[in-house]
């Protein structure tokens, strides 16, 4: 049994915010304030730090970190149509590696520890094996496209092609690396998969229990477009299908109307709140309020780094608690609200809600751990608050996964960040030269 204490941090607990000790066995918090006694294996110094349960984002596409800074001030369709598409079908085996590994790597270097990712139609397995080799928690699916979407040229495989690649996902990589890989289906959006393909992908997730991942209303256009093809809203249509179930992420949902949201609350399903990326594409933001007020789950996603240029949950949630507020509502979402959306209700949106997104004796060991000079314990400041306001710079000191530590001193335990971000902008270049885009390739 490895023991390790991290001593002396300013703890968010899961019964409130203490300073002290926690101790972990193997990958279990065992105890959550009190001072270790007795030997330990690894002794963590977390004085002057802050002690976070490791953030939980539900909605990020590791394959396009890679694409970070280009295609900028275009809408959603303009920017998936003329530029991520392509450049997702440039991606060969080696390019997505090289671009998923990257979007691991900034997602535990920042502090998040497990995450929802969607890939694109090929090679998702280089997106596994990233969050394998670094340690991260991951639900990784991949788009399920055999429809073309109202709006856009692109038709990414053919039924037979998607389901058996889905089929041959499911069985190499669900519950993989102890339990921390789980495979998402994941039909891109309710239009650009084919009403057989979305029935066999459900089917699929019920005898899994799996998560289901797909993009809704995230913008005006797609909101009314949908029914171009299906003859109904998005969110109408998968309660139709049998879509929504306490099991399903829908990422965005920013023009959503009261009978969807009804919908999304009777049944359980979550949304991943994406505000920096909805605002960067000018799609708009959600509801937010209205939607915690249904009852709605609602999680927070960095998105791609393609259309928001960083995978930092505490960018993510600084902006989640500021936003609402434009109507002049203060209190309209809070701190910590924000501070749930990134921790426990993602954890309840990804089906791990059991294991991981608080800190308490009996979870598994996810914790994040970050350097707060301007933080005073013991004066009435709350370190939670403090964590959501008070800047995104912030790297994570240390950050475990199932009590392993996989982020040291502000670095990687098992691979070399700097190499990581040089390969990263080189396949990004490249991709560049071969899409002709000479701004991207200069970078």
């Amino acid at each position: 049994m490895t023991r390790i204490a991290i001593r002396g941090g300013t703890i968010i607990a899961a019964t409130g915010e203490t300073s002290g000790d926690l101790l972990i066995e193997d990958d279990t918090i065992v105890s959550v304030g009190p001072t270790v006694r007795g030997s330990v294996d690894v002794d963590l110094d977390g004085t002057g730090s802050i002690v976070s349960p490791g953030f939980v984002q539900s909605h990020v596409h590791l394959c396009q970190t890679a694409f970070s800074g280009l295609a900028e001030d275009l809408d959603v369709m303009q920017w998936l149509d003329r530029w991520v598409w392509p450049l997702e079908q440039l991606l060969d085996a080696d390019d997505l590696a090289i671009s998923a590994r990257w979007g691991v790597a900034e997602l535990l270097l920042s502090g998040t520890t497990s995450f929802l990712s969607m890939e694109s139609a090929h090679h998702t397995d280089r997106a596994f094996e990233a969050a394998a080799d670094l340690g991260a928690r991951a639900t990784i699916g991949k788009a399920l496209m055999d429809r073309r979407e109202p709006g856009t040229s692109l038709v990414a495989e053919s039924t037979e092609e998607a389901w058996s690649d889905l089929l041959r996902l499911m069985r190499t990589w669900h519950d993989g690396d102890e339990r921390r890989l789980r495979v998402a289906v994941s039909p891109r959006s309710p239009s650009a998969a084919t009403p057989q393909l979305w029935a066999d992908a459900l089917e699929l997730a019920i005898r899994m229990d799996a998560v289901v991942h797909t993009h809704v209303n995230e913008n005006h256009a797609q909101a009314h477009g949908v029914a171009e093809v299906n003859a109904a809203r998005d969110v109408r249509y998968l309660d139709e299908l049998g879509a929504l179930t306490r099991r399903t992420v829908l990422a965005h949902g920013v023009w959503l109307d009261d009978d969807e949201v009804s919908r999304i609350a009777r049944t359980g399903a979550s949304i991943a709140h994406c505000p920096s990326a909805n605002l960067k594409l000018g799609s708009g933001i959600a509801d937010v309020p209205r939607l915690v007020a249904a009852g709605v789950n609602v999680g927070l996603g960095a998105d791609g780094a393609a259309c928001n240029n960083t995978l930092d949950a505490r960018a993510e949630m600084r902006l989640a608690a500021l936003v609402h507020r434009r109507g002049g509502d203060a209190s309209a979402i809070t701190a910590e609200s924000a501070f749930a959306f990134a921790t426990v209700n993602g954890a309840r949106a990804l089906g791990l809600g059991p294991r991981v997104g608080s800190l308490r004796p009996g979870m598994k060991a996810d914790v994040a751990v970050f350097d707060a000079p301007q933080f005073s314990a013991g004066t009435g400041e709350s370190a939670r608050d403090h964590l959501v306001f008070s800047g995104s710079a912030a790297r994570a000191r240390t950050v475990l996964v199932d009590g392993r530590i996989v982020v040291d001193d502000f670095g990687l335990t098992r691979d070399d960040q700097a190499r990581i971000r040089r390969e990263g902008a080189a396949v990004r270049a490249s991709l560049a030269r071969r899409l002709s885009v000479p701004s991207l390739a200069r970078r």
